[in-house]
């Protein structure tokens, strides 16, 4: 119609209270059809997207175990191949063995840079040997700048996922950690993470710490402290605390001096296969000589 000289479009009809207002002319029942055929399809995508998706992880697994048995052949290139097909449908198992044959060069030309990327990709999918895979790479720079800091934080990670074979490797980075940070002068984080390994029980620890106790590194001096924490080592056979007791017996630092006992200790670190106890025990025998000999 025409209103005030401007051409206006004639509003459109009121639907009937049945209408349902989108333009296809149906009411309230073909709004409930158009509902339930979203609703089939809808439920028919789901299905076929969970059919495909127990088909590829059922396909992952027969790959996987054909690998093994191709590996138990000695044939690693078959058995790498499969392996990459299980991974890249996403097997973290596959992705880690597959990772494995890439860092060590087996059935595949050696990549250890991609090897750390599938590492990642089983971490991701919280697979703790894939976190001690990427700590093992982070201490010893296998397709990663080397990290101590990073190999500490994944074996921390593995061992709290239950891999008891992190403990040890934990400690031993701790060590080579503090060794690195007396290295730059910063000898006391470098004495707390001492302290934390020996306080868990790694005898290293525990003869590093002892040292510095005896030493002032990093901490107050406390010699009678040290002579305790040589003990725990000793203990546990370390050679480095066995020695260091018969240093603490030989010159009196933190014990009573007693040459007979410094001679003992300095026998079973000579035992231990420790070289420069031999020098030590002629030393400590020359000592009681003279002191015989001054009676």
């Amino acid at each position: 119609m025409e209103q005030n000289g401007n051409n206006v479009e004639t509003a459109p009809q009121e639907q009937s209270a049945g209408g349902c207002g989108c333009g296809c002319g149906g009411g309230k029942g073909s709004n409930k059809i158009v509902i339930a055929i979203w609703v089939v399809l809808l439920l028919g995508f789901a299905c076929v997207l969970a059919y495909t998706r127990s088909n590829g992880q059922n396909r992952a697994d027969k790959l996987l175990q054909d690998a093994y048995a191709l590996y138990e052949k000695q044939d690693f290139a078959g058995a790498a191949d499969l392996l990459r097909q299980s991974a890249e449908l996403g097997n973290p198992w596959a992705q880690i063995y597959y990772g494995g044959s890439l860092k060590q060069g087996s059935g595949v030309a050696a990549d250890p840079v991609t090897a750390v990327e599938w590492y990642r990709k089983a971490a991701a999918q919280n697979v703790p040997v894939a976190y001690y895979e990427l700590a093992v790479c982070y201490e010893y720079g296998q397709g990663v700048t080397p990290n101590l800091d990073e190999a500490i934080a994944w074996y921390q990670k593995a061992l709290d996922g239950g891999i008891g074979e992190a403990q040890v490797a934990l400690w031993r980075v701790s060590v080579a950690r503090a060794n690195d940070l007396f290295a730059h002068q910063r000898y006391r984080e470098a004495v707390e993470i001492l302290k934390k390994a020996a306080e868990e029980g790694y005898a290293e620890a525990q003869a590093c710490y002892a040292a510095c106790l005896m030493n002032a590194s990093g901490v107050n001096p406390d010699p009678f402290a040290a002579v305790e924490w040589y003990r725990k080592a000793a203990a546990q056979q370390n050679p480095t605390a066995i020695y260091s007791l018969g240093v603490c017996y030989e010159n009196g630092e933190g014990v009573d001096r007693n040459l007979d006992t410094a001679l003992e200790w300095y026998r079973k670190a000579k035992d231990a296969g420790l070289e420069d106890a031999q020098s030590a025990i002629i030393r400590v025998e020359k000592l009681k000589a003279l002191k015989e000999a001054e009676k």
